[in-house]
């Protein structure tokens, strides 16, 4: 997700903070859009397990594994 965050960054650029929540909310909706078992993968690649408690407050995500 790192690399991710610091690409979105660069090319809008906005802060990494701005970027990070942009990819949260973008693996938030396609984790209620997309099947589990492709949305798995999605996760592997987002690295979707250091999401922190306050974040997912913050922008109303739905708790992401």
């Amino acid at each position: 997700m790192d690399e991710l965050i610091k690409l979105i960054s660069e090319k809008l650029g906005v802060s990494q903070e701005v970027a990070r929540k942009a990819v949260l909310i973008t693996a938030d909706y396609l984790k209620n859009k997309l099947p589990r078992h492709i949305y798995t993968d999605v996760e592997v690649v987002l690295e979707t397990a250091n999401v922190t408690e306050e974040e997912t407050k913050e922008l109303g995500l739905f708790r992401i594994p």
